[in-house]
């Protein structure tokens, strides 16, 4: 018996290190940009704002903080980098789940100028970088950029607001009026973790099984 409690024990210890982990993860949260004045500030005060989070695009809602929520912007891929913030709650709207475009990938180009007429040697008179834009800052009547660029962030001048929106398109609906679809949310169960208690309920089963079919009988007497 003292055998078959640890191979069971060893058993479901597998199957639980073989189950995917994003199982048993959280899901992530996103929030949409509602109007096209959607900051993202750096602290929890409106004075530290450093730029519009492009309209109708997503950021990561990490927690809620009452009014606020801290959240992640873009991700550590190509040319963008994570950028963990602060955004007013009353300008985002919560998603119920994840949306097929999330942050916006968008690049703009940079252009470096010198003017050194009095040189000899070829030296290059413009060079052109490309940055990764973030969203726009109005400074008065200037329009300013937030870009990332050679591994420094910063402003370029202009707006660069010419993306396309990103739209949710309406899911085709099953005629009790509930959006169909295979959307691993629906109904609020998490398929993963479905499939992960069946597994575990399938070799319990089948350990018994084998233990009833090959444990000896008592002796009497």
């Amino acid at each position: 018996m003292k055998r078959f409690t640890v191979l069971l024990i060893c058993i479901l210890l597998a199957a639980f290190t073989m189950t995917p982990q994003s199982v048993f993860a959280a899901e992530s949260r996103y929030a949409r940009a509602a109007t096209r004045t959607a900051y993202f500030f750096t602290d929890r005060n409106t004075t530290s704002s450093i730029f519009a989070v492009p309209y109708t695009y997503c950021v990561e809602v990490i927690r809620d903080e009452g009014d606020w929520y801290y959240v992640r912007y873009a991700s550590d891929t190509g040319i963008y980098k994570a950028l963990y913030g602060y955004c007013r709650r009353d300008d985002f709207t919560l998603e119920s789940g994840t949306p097929d475009v999330t942050f916006l990938h968008k690049t703009v180009t940079v252009n470096y100028s010198a003017n050194n007429n009095n040189s000899t040697l070829p030296v290059l008179s413009q060079i052109a970088v490309e940055a990764a834009y973030y969203g726009t800052y109005y400074s008065g009547a200037t329009v300013y950029s937030y870009v990332y660029c050679q591994g420094s962030f910063g402003y370029i001048e202009g707006a660069n607001d010419d993306y396309p929106l990103n739209l949710t398109e309406e899911k085709p609906t099953d005629g009790d009026g509930s959006q169909g679809g295979s959307d691993k949310n629906k109904g609020g169960f998490n398929v993963g973790a479905i499939v992960a208690i069946v597994i575990l309920a399938v070799l319990v089963a089948v350990i018994l099984i084998i233990y009833f079919a090959t444990r000896k009988p008592r002796k009497e007497g």
